[in-house]
């Protein structure tokens, strides 16, 4: 019977913890829809033909004040689709934190900066890409892309998934600690 509760009990506790990534992921994903409407609009009316085609020149055409907004909303729709495995981090790390939400978030946004970093390190001392900045002809194509100007491994939002779900697990168990007096001012309550 004892052994039935445990397994129950376990099961439970998957279950939670699958539930609170799931909500985790909810906030990302909402923003999906918005800034896929400011992609749309910008793109489709800011697109020369469709100007054209519609006979809009002269309320649409480039320079014109309506122009300009649809540019920024186009321009605002791909830097949030372009940022999605860095915002997946954060908002990982903001869903899964216990308390201290927002430390957590700084620190899941700092570690996937120098998880990037320290991959692009790892693949200059590994001549994947070149001293001048170029891939070697040795790496698949799309294997390496730029992720907020750095040049890595293309992992998409599961790279940004992983820091978070990393990140709010070492926080949620280490936020407490107390640090040595030397380096504590940077820690004031």
């Amino acid at each position: 019977m004892e052994d039935v509760m445990n397994k129950n009990k376990k099961e439970n506790q998957i279950f939670l913890t699958l539930q609170t990534i799931g909500r985790a992921f909810f906030l990302p994903v909402s923003i999906l829809p918005v800034a896929g409407l400011l992609l749309g609009l910008g793109a489709s009316f800011t697109n020369p033909k469709t100007i054209a085609f519609y006979h809009l020149d002269g309320l649409l055409a480039q320079g014109t004040p309506m122009n300009y907004v649809l540019t920024v909303m186009n321009n605002v729709g791909l830097a949030v689709f372009a940022n999605l495995p860095l915002i997946f981090a954060m908002a990982v790390a903001l869903g899964m934190a216990k308390k201290e939400k927002g430390v957590a978030v700084l620190s899941s946004g700092l570690s996937f900066i120098i998880m990037h970093t320290t991959i692009k390190t790892l693949l200059v001392f590994s001549g994947k890409i070149l001293p001048d900045g170029t891939v070697s002809e040795k790496v698949l194509d799309g294997a390496i892309s730029s992720v907020l100007g750095i040049q890595t491994l293309e992992m998409g939002v599961f790279g940004g998934i992983v820091v978070g779900l990393g990140v709010a697990f070492l926080h949620n168990r280490f936020y407490k600690t107390k640090l040595p007096a030397a380096i504590s001012f940077f820690f004031r309550s």
